[in-house]
């Protein structure tokens, strides 16, 4: 279903699955693109293009004011705050006559440590680095943090890790 591939994609940072839900969308992956980009234009991001789902493509560019303007957008977007939150889902696939299991764990492994984040959503991109963005919540005020350019998943955690500190 589109909402377990929205979760595989938003938990587990499944490339496939945001390849799957562009094919799923109404009028295909081409008309995606085209409503991705639309609504791009409509929160009047200028620095930001999408040409692939997964981001990965050498053509998709941000910057860290027009993901802080994403995240203000999405969040309060019921299904994808609970979705950034799980740690930790089970999707059920037909294949045949069997059922299988399929088991994803969130990407970020600050969600496993701290109570207060809102949203998040990992990501990697050679240009980009190792990123992620953040909406947490620190005595009912919402702060949003965006990392972009670390070496690896540990300094990304890392980066994140010192911020969280200095917000207690």
């Amino acid at each position: 279903s589109r909402i377990d591939l929205l979760r595989a994609v938003m938990i587990s940072s499944d490339n496939l699955a945001a390849e799957s839900l562009a094919a799923a969308h109404p009028g295909g992956y081409d008309q995606f693109l085209t409503d991705v980009n639309l609504y791009i234009k409509s929160l009047k991001l200028k620095n930001t293009v999408i040409v692939d789902p997964t981001g990965l493509g050498i053509g998709n560019v941000s910057t860290v004011n027009d993901l802080i303007e994403v995240l203000t957008n999405i969040k309060n977007n019921p299904v994808i705050k609970n979705i950034s939150n799980e740690k930790h889902a089970k999707i059920q696939v037909a294949k045949g006559k069997k059922t299988i299991t399929i088991n994803l764990n969130n990407t970020n492994p600050q969600i496993f440590v701290y109570n207060n984040i809102l949203i998040s959503k990992t990501g990697f991109t050679n240009p980009a680095g190792f990123c992620m963005g953040l909406i947490l919540n620190r005595q009912g005020h919402e702060f949003i943090v965006v990392v972009l350019g670390e070496k690896n998943k540990e300094q990304r955690a890392a980066t994140v890790n010192r911020l969280m500190n200095k917000m207690s």
